[in-house]
């Protein structure tokens, strides 16, 4: 039987690669340790390549290497780009995490189990670090070669997209359970019974599970909520993207985003990624609800988005698709307002969905601002909803300002809002700088009028200045 563990932020290990935990892993010739024959039945019999011909995967196992790793050392690390996919073909390896109190095992693969997909197809960077249990051996299907045979076998994107789904029931159960236990938590009535049901939970769970009682067990002693909070900070923080690479988008593209935490860690988003060399996906969203669940939620929408950007040329019809994702089984009753969009870095054309969303405001070279309105309704909240997409063009010297609801509704002493006239007299202020200055400036006077009051939501913003070099 065989099956698939969606480990999409997980990292390769290269054949010349040295890790301090170990010595490197040993690149060993596939007509060395097994027959070619064997290592292409293999192949054959995943269902992710089960649409590729004979010739096809002849030609994907010449292109792969076979790992062999004794018990303890790397296969992928976290934080590294997801530059390979790897299919175990012998033993077992530990799925971790690392946290500020030391790594948490999540999952346990087992022969035949083929991870990484996700990452590849969304060029997201590893989150979680993939160790052998034993002695292993993993075969590495490269990157590049995969990308192009989903180019050329639209079937193994939809099995990727279908198999994100199934993996989405299993976390979304978690999601409900733990948001009841973390509630029950946070108002100091956590029954111990919790505990009790997660000695015998879903087998999916186990491994949840034990994590979950290590850190139940000195919250309930220490009624320490902030450890929550921390944890849910650090996912919140390394969900958002580094800076565009110098020269993207022809580098007609000035962009500049930031966010501040509010005192209790929300859901809050922005996200921005190349999808080719012409074009510009770019997101901000806020998820209902707050704490780790919300920055679980968080973590799965932005990686849900980027893998529909990738397959949909259509964006409407992407971000149904995305919706349903994020329906399936979503027993936490969890949604999320999002503004997608992608810019045609050479037209300045905007096409977008504005799913419940604040509307951004298109802010041209003349001072007028024009929003960008709702076109659906927030993802996650019924699975037949549908989505328009509309079109804005840029001209030189326009910009784009995105944000949530935290800096509208910044409350000052009086607990008075902020609101849309002292956001306009913000823009208006600040609309002639670079896209750092509009956001710095913004969040200032945001910052000015709420006096040091402790605000509730957290605040997010991103600007972006359209102005294509000169001929």
């Amino acid at each position: 039987m065989t099956h698939s563990f969606c480990c999409n932020p997980m990292t390769p290990l290269a054949a010349s690669a040295f890790h301090p935990e170990g010595s490197p892993a040993m690149a060993v010739s596939i007509t060395q340790a097994l027959e070619s024959t064997s290592i292409a039945r293999l192949i054959r019999d995943h269902p992710l390549f089960a649409s590729l011909s004979d010739e096809t995967v002849a030609d994907l196992v010449n292109r792969s290497r076979l790992l062999t790793l004794e018990p303890g050392q790397p296969i992928v690390l976290q934080g590294e780009a997801s530059d390979a996919i790897y299919l175990v073909v012998a033993g077992e390896a530990d799925v971790l995490v690392d946290t500020p109190y030391g790594p948490i095992q999540v999952a346990r693969l087992s022969s035949y189990t083929l991870f990484g997909e996700i990452g590849v197809f969304a060029n997201l960077k590893r989150t979680a670090t993939v160790r052998a249990r034993s002695p292993t051996r993993a075969l590495r299907l490269e990157r590049e070669r995969i990308l192009d045979l989903g180019r050329e076998n639209p079937d193994l994107l939809l099995f990727v997209i279908s198999h994100l789904g199934a993996r989405m029931e299993t976390v979304n159960r978690a999601i409900g359970f733990y948001n009841h236990a973390l509630g029950a938590l946070e108002r100091r009535d956590f029954d111990p019974a919790i505990l009790d049901e997660l000695m015998h939970p879903v087998p999916e769970l186990v491994t949840f599970a034990e994590s979950f009682r290590r850190m139940a067990q000195p919250i309930i002693l220490k009624r320490a909520q902030h450890d929550e909070m921390a944890n849910a900070a650090i996912i919140q923080r390394a969900m958002l993207p580094p800076p565009l690479p110098a020269g993207s988008c022809h580098g007609r593209v000035e962009l500049h985003a930031e966010m501040q935490p509010a005192r209790e860690v929300g859901g809050d988003f922005y996200d921005f990624f190349v999808i080719d060399e012409d074009r510009l996906g770019l997101a901000i969203g806020d998820i209902s609800g707050k704490g780790v669940p919300a920055s679980l939620f968080l973590a799965i929408t932005r990686t849900v988005i980027r893998l529909v950007a990738r397959t949909d040329d259509d964006l409407a019809i992407g971000i149904g698709r995305a919706n349903e994702l994020l329906c399936a089984e979503n027993a936490s009753s969890m949604f999320a307002t999002v503004f997608y969009a992608v810019l045609d870095c050479a037209s300045g054309t905007l096409t977008y969905c504005n799913c419940g969303h604040n509307p951004p405001l298109v802010v041209r070279a003349d001072g007028a601002a024009e929003p960008l309105a709702c076109t659906g309704l927030p993802l996650a909240m019924l699975p037949e909803a549908a989505y328009a997409k509309r079109s804005v063009t840029l001209a030189p010297g326009d910009r784009l300002l995105l944000y949530t609801d935290g800096v509208t509704e910044a409350m000052n002493a009086d607990n008075v809002e902020f609101g849309d006239a002292r956001l306009a007299a913000a823009i208006e202020e600040f609309r002639r700088g670079s896209a750092r200055e509009l956001v710095a400036g913004t969040l200032q006077r945001v910052a000015e009028y709420s006096q040091g009051v402790p605000q509730s939501d957290d605040q997010a913003c991103l600007a972006l200045v359209y102005a294509p070099p000169d001929d």
